[in-house]
């Protein structure tokens, strides 16, 4: 086998020749060095170029046809065995800045990364080389290296600090987020501030961009992080922010240090929060609403007395103050179509069917407190509403179709905002078949996948489900797996009878290559059909597919 070197000095990158027969390849591989002393995860990674001799002079490359030597799959090799398919497409700055002619080019993100764990391999000498596979299927062996593996070593954790950007100004709460491995276990990733802890980061994020970097590492997939970091405890002014990460062993290593402006006044510091229920474009049913001779009846009956007319909105809101005043929701408004239907300073209600209070603020959220441990009444931010749809229709004028759900909050220094709205669609329950409902945990709404994709989530439904499809870009991919396990729903829908709720997840394994998917952005939709032949979307979600296609 015939293994080729990596060439000179980037800087003298346009003055070399090929160093392949195949085109015009240039290949460069910046670590590990030849060499090196090795230990647990181990980095490879380096960039691949065209010369561009076919194309004429540089300034006419972003218009030139490249000939079909791209680069398609570039596979990491030690002691002569395969160990991992590298990222492709990988940003490379450095080599845009140096030469900025490859913009607009197949080669404008020439970098590639992969790695290995050397606790798979003896102390000692060992070899490594990647092999480059072209769109046409030739291949080729580049960078030839030796290096020794010293396992006695403690591998200090690795990571970035991603957010926030370096001179971010910062105010209200801020996300600092990142990644962080090691080749045996993170203990915890703590946030400082000018030095002083400032509290320990949520881990287990997922990652599937890191996870196809360090593919070897089974932690890497959920190697992300994040710190909700409530910047009114800090003065107003420059700060220096940084991420230290400890594992299991003691070693630590500071992974990434920011310059941040922190600017907190009263006015700047609206509340915030999400609604978690219902889920944007769910069909909200309601019964009597046919016409009766040509005339809609007039409303009978009291208000949230038939549940099948009734739907909830739920969410969480939060708000922090500036460092002269402590911060907190004063109340929650509910409106449709901008107008205020309903206000906890109206007094709250206990509803029984759902064994919940409504028109209420203030239920224990501890898994919004988790990520806003610092913020007041975070364990305490849930708020609850009923809306009845029927009532609604008949006694308030609202329309069948399409309306906009919305819901405020104040604070206590006056500040308001509308810290969530959702689309929602009212029907007039005409047909026996209730629509089905749920929603899709993953992917997440524009997360970066590669490969085969978890498809996951719940649905529920009054008549029984026959099949739970997944469409991607509107063609049918298959069918999901369908009833699973779903003990969690039990503590996220309480209202919901355990019938219904304990056994209603779905999944499937969404094969982006053999569903023919290009590299990019696409529309992920989840329908389902029942046993009377009712079909109801549950969800959709947008995400980004990389292939490491050129």
């Amino acid at each position: 086998m015939r293994y080729k070197g990596t060439i000179g000095a980037l800087v003298l990158l346009t003055l070399l020749l090929p160093i392949s027969a195949y085109a015009e390849t240039i290949f460069w591989l910046d670590k590990p060095a030849d060499g090196a002393t090795v230990f647990g995860l181990v980095e490879v990674n380096g960039f691949v170029l065209d010369s561009g001799e076919q194309c004429g002079p540089q300034w006419t490359w972003s218009s030139c046809q490249w000939a079909d030597a791209l680069v398609s799959k570039i596979d990491l090799y030690v002691d002569d065995e395969f160990v991992a398919t590298a990222n492709l497409d990988q940003p490379r700055y450095d080599i845009l800045q140096a030469y900025p002619w490859y913009a607009g080019t197949p080669y404008s993100q020439p970098g590639f990364a992969t790695s290995f764990d050397s606790n798979d391999y003896s102390d000692g000498s060992h070899t490594l080389f990647l092999r480059i596979t072209f769109s046409d299927e030739v291949t080729q062996d580049y960078g030839l290296r030796s290096v020794v593996v010293d396992n006695d070593r403690n591998q200090a954790p690795l990571g970035q600090l991603e957010l926030p950007g370096s001179n971010q100004p910062m105010n209200g709460v801020f996300p600092v987020t990142g990644w962080a491995l090691d080749d045996e276990s993170i203990d915890f990733v703590e946030i400082m501030v000018d030095g002083l802890a400032m509290g320990n980061a949520v881990t287990g994020v997922h990652r599937p961009d890191i996870g196809h970097r360090f593919p070897t590492d089974p932690n890497a997939e959920y190697s992300g992080f994040v710190r909700m970091l409530n910047t009114t405890a800090l003065n107003n002014g420059i700060h220096v922010l940084a991420v230290r990460v400890v594992d299991n062993e003691g070693a630590s290593r500071v992974i990434g240090r920011r310059f941040v402006q922190t600017f907190n006044t009263g006015s700047n510091l609206p509340p915030f929060g999400m609604i978690d229920w219902p889920i944007a474009n769910h069909v909200m049913r309601a019964e009597g609403c046919e016409p009766i001779d040509g005339v809609e009846p007039p409303w009978s009956g009291d208000v949230f007395e038939n549940p099948d007319n009734v739907e909830m909105v739920v969410g969480w809101a939060l708000d922090v103050g500036s460092r002269t005043d402590f911060g907190g929701v004063a109340y929650v408004q509910l409106l449709l179509d901008g107008n205020i239907i309903s206000d906890t300073n109206q007094g709250s209600f206990y509803w029984d069917p759902a064994d919940w209070d409504f028109n209420y603020y203030g239920h224990e959220r501890m898994d919004v407190h988790r990520l806003y441990v610092d913020v007041p009444n975070s364990k305490h931010s849930g708020f609850s509403f009923l809306m009845d749809i029927s009532y609604l229709i008949l006694a308030r004028g609202y329309s069948e179709g399409l309306h906009l759900v919305k819901v405020r909050a104040g604070d206590r220094e006056n500040n308001v905002t509308d810290i969530a709205q959702l689309p929602v669609i009212f029907d007039c329950n005409d047909d026996p078949d209730d629509s089905a409902w749920g929603d899709i945990w993953t992917p997440e709404h524009m997360e970066l996948v590669a490969d085969t994709v978890g498809v996951t989530g719940f649905v529920m439904d009054f008549a029984r489900i026959d099949a739970v499809e997944i469409w991607v870009d509107g063609n049918l991919i298959g069918l999901a797996d369908y009833p699973l396990p779903s003990p969690d729903l039990d503590e996220l829908y309480p209202w919901m009878p355990p019938l219904f709720s304990s056994n209603a997840g779905y999944a499937y394994d969404l094969d982006t290559v053999a569903a023919s998917l290009a590299d990019g952005e696409h529309i992920l939709v989840v329908l389902t059909e029942d046993r009377l032949g009712g079909r109801s979307i549950i969800g959709e979600r947008r995400f980004v597919l990389d292939n490491q296609s050129p």
